[in-house]
């Protein structure tokens, strides 16, 4: 059993851990809310830009554009987004595991990485990362977005691949966040998620051309895409984490609870046990004092 000294000393480390799990939820509140709410500002942009994209796809034929025709060969790029930091819980776990699982499919791939924890990983399974991108998903920006869809796009173009998806991790609510993966080229109107509801039909005009259109069109696609990825998995990512600080705090509280309960029992015992000792002690000395006042008096006579 422990003594008084050991229940004090495991306290008084367990409120310091509380405090720190305690702070680093609420940090993750916070950066969860910033998180969505960056995302929010930008989504009216990106939606408009998904659904005209579908629109044109679904009302034009015979296009050929380098975007959306398919290539004979299976040389396939994941853009893996995970996070830079740990003690999120499955979060990175997921979300690896799931791009994993698929690259055992795809003999020919090509692997990009955004996160430290993603890059780590593949690391460990001996396999080599061929594309890098750091601190990408700790405050996620568009310029961070743009810079990783240029670099995905000058590769694509110089015909070192031949389809593109982004695994990453969406946030459905605070509780309920999923690693998902997602095609981004070539672009198929079924992959393109927006919803389309339009009563007419016929062929679409373009201006000055097709090519011209989707030319800048298909960039800010991918561009609203990789950043989405991003927020959501940012967010994502504070809302585990929030969740593990939480289950950690309510851990915490219940050892404490536990610990304060045998540290007040040990310590009513340890007070019991001194109060016997004093009643015996004054016991004994008022009974050896007895005996030598008897010893004193029959000696008088």
């Amino acid at each position: 059993m422990a003594d008084i000294t050991e229940i004090k000393h495991r306290i008084k480390s367990i409120q310091d851990t509380h405090q720190i799990t305690k702070a680093m939820e609420l940090i993750s509140v916070a950066k969860m809310r910033k998180a969505i709410q960056k995302q929010s500002f930008s989504s009216v942009y990106f939606d408009t830009v998904r659904y005209t994209l579908k629109d044109i796809m679904r009302h034009s034929t015979d296009i050929r554009h380098k975007y959306i025709d398919r290539r004979p060969d299976n040389r396939t790029a994941y853009i893996v987004v995970a996070g830079d930091k740990g003690l999120a819980g499955a979060f990175n776990n997921n979300v690896l595991n799931l791009a994993w699982k698929h690259m055992q499919e795809r003999p020919v791939h090509y692997i990009v990485t955004i996160g430290q924890m993603a890059r780590a990983y593949f690391e460990n399974r001996k396999q080599p990362v061929d594309l890098e991108f750091t601190h990408a998903v700790a405050s996620p920006t568009l310029h961070d977005a743009r810079g990783i869809t240029r670099d995905i796009l000058d590769l694509y173009d110089r015909n070192l691949m031949d389809e593109v998806y982004v695994v990453f991790t969406r946030m459905f609510s605070t509780s309920v966040h999923e690693p998902v993966m997602v095609k981004l080229l070539p672009v198929a109107e079924e992959d393109i998620e927006a919803d389309l509801n339009t009563d007419y039909s016929g062929q679409i005009d373009y201006d000055p051309s097709p090519n011209e259109v989707l030319n800048v069109l298909v960039p800010q696609y991918l561009i609203g895409m990789i950043y989405s990825a991003l927020i959501h998995s940012a967010a994502s990512e504070h809302a585990a984490r929030m969740m593990a600080m939480s289950n950690a705090n309510k851990n915490a509280e219940k050892m404490l609870d536990a610990l304060n309960l045998e540290y007040n029992r040990l310590r009513q015992s340890a007070i019991t046990t001194e109060l016997l000792d004093l009643s015996s002690g004054r016991f004994f000395s008022d009974n050896n004092l007895h005996q030598k006042v008897r010893h004193n008096h029959g000696k008088s006579r």
